[in-house]
């Protein structure tokens, strides 16, 4: 039988808490969103005021750069389709975790991108807190437990960690939000509400995480066959209710939808991606109560665990997780063991081999396979903790009516049983520590988590014993500041900063001479200096990023505009990604010279010297014209281009299907003229004495368009994984043009969505009116 705080929602939020206490009513909607801002400001005034920016690992890496080539796009006055500065071209909003088409993006669009990058960023905690604060009122009717859920969602330390990832942020935000208004549109029924859970997980759905969007949908999907089970009379009206809010969903994502599961199709990722690399480690249960067990520190003092750097930390707080299990060991609620299994499941998974549920899922669920790591898995047991924490307060609350099990009794055995293990990690780090792990740091990391438990049980024993209503509120203010302390002090700080100094253009130019430019070089980088940038870290977080930058490692090279033969995305087209991996861990007495002329590598780094880089003279511009096709086994083309003797200005390999049209081509001297080369456009003008083919060092994909003299003419896939295009004898004028028409097509549906929701939501207006 449900507890009493869990039973169906009244009508509105004023009717649910006019029963509450008095110093509950203070944690109302707008009083916790203030409380909330003031935490986010105080744990981050320096990347809002004093001039800094975050720039660790995927954020300086990744986030910014590609957030800095969206941006460069947006005031271009065009949608960023393609990015023609890595890995020889690729698809960018495609990817989806650049987040291209997620409305909120226009903070640092707007903005000055150092500064609003950072806001967009804090904004989404805010936003991730508040709604878990909402969907725990929701469910508990109990402010003071929606308040505990929305600190301890956002201070924890896998969202935390997310300060790297647009993407995994802004879907994390959303979850709490999508299941809240899915289940409000369940509860009236009506169609303002339908629109509304749609909008909110089309928001999601743009934000660009399919891993969080899928764990939303399991949660919503298990609440649903909850409420068909309770409610058979309204089985029609809930299934296509439900259907709708789907419905409505994708068709406001088509355009994103759409483009990804083409580049999904292309991509190297197969239902055999998936692997258990990065996984927590067996023992790395210890960590949810002693944060820093068996972790090493980093240079930059950001400390993580050995084999496990997909996160910095997963600690969700000792007193979330006390309460928690209290919740679970004591509350009989239906939602209650609902999300224990969901935070159970979500931890074993993120286990990876070693936890045996993972390989079992692949099996069962091969499409999980494209997702590469079980450790995010983990996202579910950041999700469920929180809102157990919240029916655990809720509950303690209750602790003196009938029908209440988990007492004050229960609370105090859960931190009992807590500082026992607690003291048991501690103890057996003392006798087997961990390389590089220091005993006084983590018993005093230890020690601190056994009295913040007691004070946060403490003080929630305080806020529901004393009688003044002043006394109530300090009491419940002091467990929220508590859980945020236990966030911030469970280990150094997550997120190290640096002068937004470091961002600025112009920075390449400065050890790169000549500086490659589009369409006549790229940068290559050897496989030597790429082990070394990416296995080196300093102490000086200033220095280390700016070494990074001059390496023009990832895709630090869009902040110069400078082409590279590499880059760091989710999804890779797969011929080309296969191609390039051969050619960077090729050894270095057998350099491929002739497919680096091919590629245009004027600039490569110097394997003996770090930041060091050296001219090749001999590389081609993106463009080559007159070469004698060969036709060949696309398997077979790899080992030719990788070959000594491949000449780039003598030969082109084409599959065997392209003979009928193309044998009849053979060398044609040929002039180059006028070359341009933008983002999405190409322009050549080309005289060959004879027909022959014109080939772009650009990577292959169904999207790119050209046309010889204005007439359309078939784009090949040549050399394996690039473009190639027949013209005729004479001058040409031959223009190439990605036009995704996926993409147009999800916008066009898209449009007459939204402008559909709009109506709804209008006419409701009016009736309210």
């Amino acid at each position: 039988m449900d507890s009493p705080v869990s039973i169906s929602p009244p009508g509105n939020a004023n009717e649910r808490t006019s029963s509450a206490a008095g110093y509950e009513q203070w944690f109302s909607p707008g009083k916790f969103a203030l409380l909330l801002a003031l935490f986010i400001i105080s744990l981050f005034p320096d990347v809002l005021f004093a001039g800094k920016s975050f720039m660790f690992r995927d954020f300086g890496l990744f986030t910014y750069p590609n957030a800095y080539f969206q941006r460069e796009s947006f005031w271009r006055g065009e949608f960023p389709l393609w990015n023609p500065y890595n890995n020889c071209g690729i698809p960018f909003l495609a990817q989806w975790n650049t987040v291209c088409l997620y409305p909120l993006t226009l903070i640092y669009l707007l903005l000055p991108l150092t500064w609003g990058l950072t806001v967009f960023f804090l904004f989404h905690l805010f936003l991730a807190g508040f709604g878990m604060y909402r969907l725990a009122e929701f469910w508990t009717h109990h402010r003071l437990a929606a308040a505990v859920a929305g600190v301890a969602f956002v201070f924890n330390g896998m969202t935390l960690n997310c300060l790297m990832w647009s993407s995994n942020l802004a879907a994390l935000a959303w979850m709490p939000w999508v299941i809240l208004m899915v289940e409000r549109a369940w509860v009236s029924g009506k169609n303002r509400g339908t629109v509304l859970a749609a909008l909110a997980a089309a928001m999601q759905i743009l934000a660009g995480a399919p891993e969080i969007i899928v764990f939303t949908w399991v949660v919503l999907f298990a609440l649903w066959l909850g409420r068909l089970l309770q409610n058979k009379k309204h089985l029609a009206k809930i299934i296509f209710q439900t259907a709708a809010i789907v419905g409505l969903a994708a068709l406001l994502s088509l355009p994103q939808i759409l483009p990804f599961l083409d580049l999904l199709s292309h991509s190297e990722r197969t239902s055999a991606y998936g692997t258990s690399v990065w996984a927590i480690p067996i023992w790395g249960w210890a960590n949810l109560f002693v944060p820093l067990f068996h972790c090493y520190q980093s240079p930059l003092g950001v400390y993580f665990q050995p084999t496990q750097d997909w996160t910095s930390s997963y600690y969700p707080g000792i007193g979330a997780l006390a309460l928690a299990l209290g919740t679970l060991l004591f509350v009989r609620n239906r939602r209650v063991w609902l999300l224990a299994a969901l935070a159970i499941f979500g931890f074993l998974v993120a286990l990876g081999d070693s936890g045996r549920v993972y390989p079992l899922l692949l099996k069962t669920f091969p499409p999980l396979g494209f997702m590469r790591y079980p450790i995010k898995f983990e996202f579910l047991t950041v999700f469920a903790v929180p809102l157990l924490a919240a029916f655990g307060v809720a509950q303690l609350r209750a602790a003196k009516t009938a029908g209440s099990s988990f007492t004050w009794k229960g609370m105090g055995l859960v931190s009992l049983v807590f500082t026992v293990i607690i003291v048991g990690i501690l103890w057996h780090v003392h006798v087997h520590p961990f390389p590089n792990e220091f005993w006084p740091v983590v018993f005093k990391n230890g020690c601190a988590r056994i009295a913040l438990l007691a004070a946060i049980a403490g003080c929630l024993l305080l806020a529901n014993t004393v009688r003044q209503a002043r006394s109530q509120l300090l009491a419940g203010l002091l467990v929220l500041a508590l859980l945020w302390v236990d966030a911030v002090t469970h280990a150094p700080r997550q997120n190290p900063t640096a002068d937004s100094s470091i961002y600025q253009p112009g920075l390449a130019a400065q050890v790169v001479d000549p500086l490659p430019k589009l369409g006549e070089s790229r940068a290559f980088m050897t496989r030597q200096s790429h082990d070394l940038v990416y296995g080196l870290m300093l102490t000086n977080a200033m220095s280390d990023f700016t070494g990074r930058r001059c390496a023009l490692i990832s895709d630090d090279n869009l902040l110069d505009d400078v082409p590279v033969a590499d880059g760091f995305y989710s999804l890779y087209i797969r011929e080309q990604h296969s191609l390039f991996y051969q050619f960077l861990y090729a050894p270095t007495n057998a350099f491929p010279a002739g497919l680096a002329d091919f590629l245009g590598v004027g600039q490569v780094s110097d394997p003996q010297q770090i930041l060091k880089w050296q001219t090749r003279p001999t590389h081609l511009p993106f463009y080559s014209l007159g070469m004698r096709p060969e036709f060949v086994e696309p398997s077979n083309m790899p080992a030719l281009l990788l070959s000594p003797y491949f000449n780039p200005l003598d030969v082109v390999y084409l599959p065997g299907d392209a003979r009928k049209e193309l044998a009849h081509l053979t060398n044609a001297p040929g002039i180059v003229g006028r070359a341009h080369f933008a983002a999405q456009k190409i322009e050549i003008e080309v005289e060959a004495s004879a027909p022959t083919l014109l080939v772009l060092s650009q990577t292959y994909y169904p999207a790119w368009q050209a046309t010889v003299n204005g007439a359309p003419v078939k784009i090949w896939q040549a050399d394996y994984a690039f473009q190639a295009v027949e013209i005729p004898a004479g001058i040409s004028t031959v223009k190439w043009v990605y036009h995704d028409r996926r993409f147009y097509a999800g916008l066009f549906a898209a449009g007459f969505t939204l402008l559909g929701c709009l109506v709804v939501l209008a006419r409701r207006q009016t009736s309210a009116a």
